[in-house]
């Protein structure tokens, strides 16, 4: 599976504010695996015929976007009313017994601006602890500036926070580059003759501080999106994130748009609260094991000591020795593409 040059020469095309989605949407959308899988993603530039065609559905979601009082009357209070938005993910944070916070529901809410032209991410909203609470970015994430044309490069940079009293606190800021590397034609599943599109690098690179019960982590996060872009689709063609290690990137989703099909060899993406807890705890020596949902087959497994330095990642795997660690406290974050858990525990 790759990209290889196309016969002859194809126009190229320009993505615009028309091909984003809007309040209303409901799209689609198939996950394939991303183990193992052997995509290039260095596999780009002009006039390249992507083939992905043999890509195979182990679940389907749909993304449905709404605005916050459809949501929520009481985010309404604090997201403008041109805002809209989807749920991103059912869970953060969870059941681990040394977390006294359980976030669900959550929900990142978009608008389009006119000067200048782009597509930003401008709210959050969440069930945290059974309370209902949203917030704005006080500086944007805009994910995109409009027209995007073949090797436009834009850079941004972000910022939320939100806090409640006797909980805790969460501040995510970073900053987002966002490359249009490659354009040509990609065939899916659901473009099995091919369509014209763009292919956008959107490498973030970003700080979760998370504070609770006396504690605060400085959590980096570095992710890769990946997103071939075609015109009256108002979701990606096909769209690949990556968490970046050093100089590697690991695959660790890929989506692609898609029609319903009727088959027993997947479910649709469950959408329940998740429970992610560590034995033993305290660390008595030897292995430590992750309780994640049993449905969870793709994810990624990190842990941070008190400085917010990770000393520990893994895919798929939710044992690890600790014999050769400081004593102190550690923060576990375990991420899949429907939600993320923190737990923490003590060697």
């Amino acid at each position: 599976m790759g990209a290889l040059m196309a016969p002859s020469l194809m126009a190229q095309i320009s993505i615009t504010a028309a091909d984003m989605p809007v309040a209303g949407d409901t799209l689609r959308y198939s996950m394939a695996n991303s183990v193992g899988s052997t995509i290039s993603l260095t596999n780009t530039g002009a006039n390249i015929n992507w083939d992905f065609t043999t890509l195979a559905p182990i679940a389907q979601s749909v993304d449905a976007y709404k605005t916050a009082l459809q949501v929520n009357p009481v985010y309404a209070l604090t997201i403008a009313t041109s805002a809209y938005g989807y749920k991103v993910a059912d869970s953060m944070g969870g059941g681990g017994i040394s977390l006294p916070i359980a976030v669900n529901d959550i929900y990142t809410f978009f608008s389009k601006k006119n000067n200048s032209s782009r597509f930003v991410a401008e709210a959050f909203a969440a069930n945290i602890s059974g309370i209902p609470t949203a917030a704005t970015y006080s500086d944007e994430d805009e994910w995109y500036y409009f027209p995007l044309q073949y090797n436009n490069i834009d850079s941004s940079t972000f910022k939320l926070s939100y806090s409640m009293a006797s909980i805790g606190s969460f501040m995510q800021q970073g900053s987002r580059v966002t490359h249009v590397d490659g354009w040509g034609t990609i065939k899916t599943p659901y473009f099995p003759t091919g369509v014209a599109c763009l292919r956008v690098r959107s490498a973030v690179n970003e700080i979760d501080s998370v504070s609770f019960g006396g504690m605060s982590f400085g959590l980096p996060r570095q992710s890769v999106d990946y997103k071939w872009l075609v015109n009256g689709e108002h979701y990606p063609a096909l769209w690949i994130t990556t968490t970046v290690t050093g100089s590697t990137e690991t695959i660790t989703t890929i989506r692609y748009r898609d029609q319903y099909r009727t088959t027993t060899s997947f479910n649709e993406v469950a959408s329940a609260p998740i429970t992610v807890s560590v034995f033993p705890n305290p660390a008595q020596g030897g292995l430590q094991t992750i309780v994640i949902p049993d449905q969870w087959k793709q994810y990624t497994l990190e842990v941070f000591d008190l400085q917010g330095k990770q000393v520990l990642q893994k895919t798929n795997q939710n044992t690890f020795s600790t014999d050769s660690w400081s004593q102190g406290q550690y923060l576990i974050r375990v991420s899949s593409a429907q939600a993320i858990g923190y737990t923490t525990f003590v060697k």
